[in-house]
């Protein structure tokens, strides 16, 4: 040990606070003595009892994280209180996390708003970001679009990634403030300089749309690829994308299938999906129908209705599966009431005919009337002929089960969006 550390440790020993903090931080970095967290906690929990604002908010964050003592939130909270009080803004981020998350105290979303906003006003970047994330909730406080973008771009402004993406976010669907598709693809391309996978997926989408910055598929591959290295499922996905179109790269079906292989594996449902299409139709390798129906069949079963429609079909036509009629219509009716309108048509033909269900054209006009958003002239030419076969008392029942149909299809998406 030197000289100048054995005489901090006889200070520190001697009820020298600067001393004991000064030791609990070289034991906590391995500066000139070996790293020990044990060691750093012991020193600062003695300068904390002598009330030091700096060493309670630094032993209330080791014992939040089990840092050199025992994880205990109550004692993370007792020392994070203290030290909050006396204006440190680090310990109020923390004490507020304590509260918003019950940790080592009651659950209080309201005393966790007033302990962020208290940090935040002395700038930390952290408590700016979730302060907003409360204002955008509605959170602990009435919600408030304009006041969740005023803290996320003081934190973006202070380099907080996640903060940079909101503010993109927040500009890109104007909420909080004036769509700004420029400034949207600015503070994504920030958060994605840091290595924010979400960030580089979303200035991945703003380059190959042309939004905000000039349309290029090279860019929005390269940024794509960035997020797909850290392994996000849905910049994988794009990539596979990418590479089954020729967009940015040449075109490479392998190379797709690899990319869709690796978002599959995170249980991403439209990765499935487009591996069964290139089964299906032989991209890349020789169709495999069998090989089709089980990437349909893990797609559809995770609730993605085109997979769930194209699953119908190979039950309809015994494709990579026995033909079963009630099979087909059970996915043609499961995707039918997600909203997918080919499987609305297939699903009222299916009644017209008695195809897997009991023949009943007040089912089939209704299925097929849902089906008359898509536009398509078979749809109409359909409606004109079953109308025909229908009383106005019939008709009537039919467009009833729409509207109800409707309806409830609307609140589930609402609930899904919320």
């Amino acid at each position: 040990m030197s000289s100048e550390i054995s005489s901090l440790t006889k200070d520190a020993n001697a009820g020298d606070v600067e001393a004991q903090l000064q030791l609990a931080e070289l034991y906590e970095q391995g500066f000139g003595v070996p790293l020990d967290h044990g060691q750093s906690a012991y020193w600062y929990r003695q300068a904390a009892e002598q009330d030091s604002g700096k060493a309670q908010s630094r032993l209330g964050q080791m014992y939040m994280r089990g840092i050199g003592v025992p994880e205990d939130h109550q004692q993370a909270s007792h020392w994070l209180s203290k030290s909050a009080e006396k204006g440190d803004a680090t310990a109020q981020v923390n004490l507020a996390w304590c509260y918003q998350h019950g940790l080592g105290v009651e659950k209080n979303y309201e005393k966790a708003f007033d302990w962020y906003l208290k940090s935040a006003e002395l700038g930390h970047a952290a408590a700016r970001y979730n302060l907003a994330y409360m204002y955008s909730k509605g959170i602990g406080t009435t919600k408030n679009n304009e006041d969740a973008f005023k803290w996320y771009l003081l934190a973006a402004e202070q380099g907080h990634m996640k903060a940079q993406l909101n503010v993109g976010l927040m500009f890109a669907q104007g909420q909080g403030t004036k769509v700004k598709e420029e400034e949207a693809a600015r503070w994504y391309q920030e958060a994605a300089n840091q290595g924010y996978a979400k960030a580089q997926y979303n200035l991945a989408l703003m380059y190959g749309a042309g939004l905000g910055v000039p349309q290029d598929d090279e860019e929005a591959f390269k940024w794509h690829q960035l997020a797909a290295k850290q392994g996000y499922a849905r910049a994988q996905f794009n990539m596979g994308l990418f590479y089954v179109n020729g967009l940015g790269v040449p075109q490479d079906f392998s190379a797709a299938e690899k990319c869709f292989q690796l978002a599959a594996k995170q249980s991403y449902a439209k990765a499935n999906y487009q591996l069964g299409k290139l089964h299906a139709f032989g991209l890349g390798f020789a169709i495999n129908e069998i090989e089709a129906a089980k990437y349909y069949r893990m797609a559809a079963d995770a609730d993605y209705s085109k997979a769930q429609y194209r699953l119908g079909h190979l039950y309809a036509q015994g494709k990579g599966v026995e033909v079963n009629e009630a099979l087909a219509c059970e996915w043609f009716e499961k995707s039918a009431r997600q909203g997918y309108h080919r499987a609305q048509h297939m699903l009222g033909i299916r009644y017209v005919k008695g195809l897997g269900v009991k023949k009943d054209y007040i089912r089939a006009y209704a299925w097929l009337l849902l089906a008359k958003g898509s536009d398509d002239d078979h749809v109409k030419e359909a409606l004109k002929r079953i109308r025909s076969k229908l009383s106005e008392g019939q008709i009537t029942q039919a467009e009833v089960f729409t509207t109800e149909f409707s309806q409830a299809y609307k609140r589930s998406s609402d609930q899904l969006v919320s």
